[in-house]
């Protein structure tokens, strides 16, 4: 008694089981169990009334017990190292929308292209019973091939075209991306165009493979065209990297931009230098994220549906999950180039 904690009996007792909740309801606890996971099968009244009483008495389902009691905890782990770009939320968005309606719940870990971050996160999901885990842009596949084949639950992914992932895929290619991007602007009469961005992951330096071919082919590959750097991507660094550009590429004529975020800031350091845009400098963008169209001029950029592979993955995830068959287990999502007024 001497040793006990002042309060915490008080917080143990009050903790809210699932049997307190179907008393208060007057039902059985496997009824609120089965409302809460699949809410089709009670009728709308008594759904209404578990989500009040559930909301009233402040009942969190252990997801720890559920996992015992059932062959996964009901959560599906997402994994991948960009959860902090833009680029990533219609992703996220696509995931989501597939998954609200039903009784899974998504979990999120960002590893920072961190391979031990990819391990240990990979490791945390898995022993936490998860129904599924999407892998959204993993570096390192060899490393966590031997974890990923064992796992006791299905297993997604979304990669580059070029990293052999087992099992569910969704796929884009973004070599030939980043060669169709190139081809544009040589059929617009560009000719010294630089590739400015960072090639630390794999899908920017498939762009830039990409880039560099087709440059190569038409005989106008120059080293001194690219702009590039570790750090993190953003406005910023596309002004400093195009600035740091035009000082030593003073003939550049066109931009291809690994992001719309960095072409956003070759547009603006453009215009701080009295550059017209599309006249005198091309500029292209890649993913096409909701402000490329606003932009003055509207800007050319390379289109990915980034939503349509988060609720295809996810798709793909659950029917696994439930073992059904998918429509497809290996989806290519291709691209666009959507051309507009930042290129002539």
């Amino acid at each position: 008694m001497g040793n006990e904690v002042p309060g915490r009996e008080s917080k143990r007792s009050a903790h809210v089981r699932l049997s307190d909740v179907a008393k208060k309801v007057g039902v059985s606890p496997i009824t609120i169990s089965r409302a809460l996971r699949n809410p089709e099968i009670v009728s709308e009244d008594l759904r209404q009334l578990i989500l009040r009483t559930v909301d009233e008495m402040g009942y969190v389902p252990n997801l720890a017990a559920r996992a015992l009691a059932s062959r996964h905890s009901g959560v599906v782990g997402v994994i991948t190292p960009a959860l902090h770009q833009h680029s990533f939320t219609d992703i996220m968005s696509g995931i989501e929308d597939r998954l609200r309606a039903t009784d899974l719940r998504v979990q999120y870990a960002n590893t920072l292209y961190d391979p031990d971050q990819e391990m240990n996160q990979l490791k945390s999901f898995l022993a936490q019973k998860p129904a599924g885990i999407i892998v959204a842009g993993a570096e390192y596949y060899d490393a966590l091939a031997p974890l990923l084949s064992a796992a006791a639950c299905p297993v997604a992914h979304i990669v580059d075209s070029s990293q052999k992932a087992e099992g569910l895929v969704a796929a884009v290619d973004h070599y030939a991306a980043g060669a169709a991007a190139t081809r544009m602007l040589l059929s617009k009469n560009y000719r010294r165009i630089a590739f400015v961005g960072c090639r630390r992951d794999t899908r920017p330096r498939r762009r830039f493979d990409g880039y560099a071919d087709v440059m190569r082919e038409a005989g106008c590959f120059d080293e001194a065209l690219v702009a590039s750097q570790v750090g993190a991507i953003g406005i910023g660094a596309g002004r400093e990297l195009f600035s740091n550009l035009v000082e030593v590429a003073p003939d550049v004529d066109a931009v291809f931009c690994q992001s719309d975020d960095l072409a956003v800031g070759a547009l603006l350091e453009c215009w701080t230098r009295g550059l017209r845009v599309p006249e005198d400098i091309g500029i292209c963008g890649f993913n096409d994220l909701d402000y490329a169209i606003h932009c003055e001029p509207a800007l050319t950029t390379v289109s990915i549906p980034r939503y349509d592979i988060g609720h295809r993955v996810a798709d793909m995830l659950l029917k696994a999950v439930r073992e059904e068959e998918p429509y497809e287990a290996h989806v290519d999502f291709g691209f666009k180039i959507v051309e507009r007024g930042s290129t002539r």
